[in-house]
């Protein structure tokens, strides 16, 4: 596994000491380096993840006190009982990250090529998962907390042979500025950052990998920023974090 090499702007120390981060799905590839981040930088954190026996190998590589672990779907007829379970034991929260999104299992596949069964499945796992969990853990938030969504450069532009990914980026995308408008004045704060290649750590051990790609300790800096209020982008809603040495920003790329 190739050594990181942080940019500059990343080498802020941002204090997290007495805050509570849940970041849903936080045992995914992108997850775990944005919650090491935010323990890093004194924070409590829960991270969920459907997948128990995952989140149970996930919490003992990671290996923290601070870290907290739950299993959670974002399509379960119990989701709000849990999010006020989770509350009452861990929160209120300080900020909710929201990392999920699904390729199913049906490989790649042309638009007009998709079952209504693949279809379906995939709209509910990209883009009704994210709305139930806004509604379910919105409520959840100390006064001044953050709602944060990760998504993916699909957002933006065509996917050929994922069509519905994209589908659920986009659409994802705009759901988080929308419900970022309806609770302007509320003191509640909510972000879109839409992110370039990550490294993960499923890549790394498959052979595949690139130092110039982002890596998601890289990401957890930029939500610790914006938890504590310290960064510069804290006033803007959508975020774009493609570039390694730039760093996170609110200009869209040029595609």
């Amino acid at each position: 596994m190739k050594t990181i090499t942080h940019p500059a702007w990343a080498q802020s120390a941002t204090d997290l000491s007495g805050r509570t981060i849940l970041v849903i799905g936080g045992g995914g590839g992108v997850g775990e380096g944005v919650v090491r981040t935010l323990l890093k930088r004194g924070a409590a954190v829960v991270a969920t993840g459907r997948d128990e026996l995952r989140l149970r190998d996930f919490a003992d590589r990671v290996g923290h006190s601070s870290l907290h672990v739950a299993p959670l779907d974002g399509l379960a007829a119990d989701l709000t009982e849990r999010a006020d379970l989770l509350a009452a034991e861990f929160g209120p929260f300080d900020g909710v990250v929201v990392s999920i999104a699904s390729w199913g299992s049906h490989g790649s596949k042309p638009l007009l090529a998709l079952s209504d069964g693949e279809w379906s499945d995939l709209v509910e796992d990209n883009l009704t998962a994210v709305f139930r969990v806004y509604r379910a853990f919105t409520p959840t938030l100390a006064p001044g907390g953050v709602l944060l969504q990760l998504n993916g450069l699909s957002a933006d532009l065509p996917f050929p042979g994922n069509g519905v990914v994209a589908l659920g980026a986009a659409a994802g995308k705009s759901l988080t500025r929308t419900l970022a408008a309806e609770l302007d004045g509320t003191g509640l704060r909510v972000y879109e950052v839409i992110l370039g290649v990550v490294r993960t750590r499923a890549r790394q051990l498959a052979g595949v990998d690139n130092p110039l790609w982002i890596d998601g300790t890289e990401i957890g800096v930029h939500i610790a920023e914006l938890v504590s209020g310290d960064s510069p982008l804290t006033g803007e809603v959508l975020h774009y974090f493609i570039d390694k040495a730039t760093g996170p920003v609110a200009t869209p790329p040029r595609f």
